[in-house]
């Protein structure tokens, strides 16, 4: 059976894209690329970069058009913040994650890093997309035998796409490697 979800995934995206009108001059709408982790990415760090909530506004659309919502364990919901500073009525209700993508934000101070873990199952493709508003961070994905799966760089982006052979918790580690703050959103499926 043909999966219906990633042959819509474009044209949702397309269609998306030609509905939304563009914000204020000040911010960028992303353009869409057809991966749907990709795209989450962008327009997270396009909506964290705007400067007023009416220029976030049609990027927060775009994202509950593709159901992101934050990871399930995580207590950093900016996306919940810029939902709630709009004007009531302006979005549609938002009922939480079902397929959709699920994101994650990290903070990176100069210097630091952070590692988080994450269950991927056994014959399930799993993906990962990471993008930072800027800096040098370093994307590293290990098994729990130490067995690196990615190490890439972002610039300003970086994905990570393998099929587990078993199913289990895989380490996930950002560093930034710049002198500057450094925010990074990863969105996994």
């Amino acid at each position: 059976m043909k999966n219906t979800r990633t042959t819509l995934v474009p044209s949702l995206l397309a269609s998306l894209a030609a509905c939304t009108t563009a914000g204020p001059a000040s911010i960028a709408m992303p353009e869409p690329s057809g991966d749907l982790l990709a795209d989450a990415a962008a327009l997270l760090v396009a909506a964290e970069q705007a400067d007023s909530d009416e220029a976030r506004m049609p990027l927060v659309e775009r994202l509950d058009a593709m159901q992101v919502a934050v990871f399930e364990d995580s207590d950093d919901d900016p996306l919940a913040e810029w939902r709630s500073a709009l004007p009531k009525g302006s979005t549609q209700v938002y009922r939480g994650r079902t397929l959709g993508p699920a994101y994650r934000r990290a903070q990176l101070p100069p210097g630091e890093s952070m590692r988080i873990e994450q269950i991927f199952y056994a014959g399930e493709r799993a993906e990962l997309v990471a993008q930072t508003n800027g800096g040098e961070v370093a994307l590293k994905v290990a098994n729990p035998r130490a067995e690196a799966v990615c190490d890439k760089q972002l610039a300003p982006r970086a994905d990570c796409r393998w099929l587990p052979i078993f199913t289990e918790r895989f380490s996930i580690e950002l560093e930034n490697r710049s002198s500057d703050q450094a925010s990074v959103y990863l969105v996994f499926r």
